[in-house]
């Protein structure tokens, strides 16, 4: 259960979010071209930690399980909410 704090990045067509979760930090993407939610399995000590790793699974995410090519570059921009 989320406590309403955390950060947003969108990077190419997906939608990061790292999430204060009890005593730890998670990573979800959100993919609203293939209708897709996934959360990094990681539980991470501090947001930035999950921030780094963000950037891993997108890629991983766009090239790998759906075979698209890349069209922003490697750079996020995190919003706090």
């Amino acid at each position: 259960m989320t406590i309403g704090h955390g950060y947003k990045a969108k990077y190419d067509y997906v939608e990061l979010t790292v999430e204060r979760r009890e005593d730890h930090w998670r990573l979800s993407l959100r993919d609203g071209r293939h209708g897709e939610e996934a959360e990094d399995d990681e539980r991470y000590e501090t947001p930035a930690e999950a921030q780094d790793a963000a950037l891993a699974l997108a890629h991983f995410h766009i090239n790998i399980q759906h075979n698209d090519t890349l069209l922003t570059h490697a750079v996020l921009s995190w919003q706090e909410y």
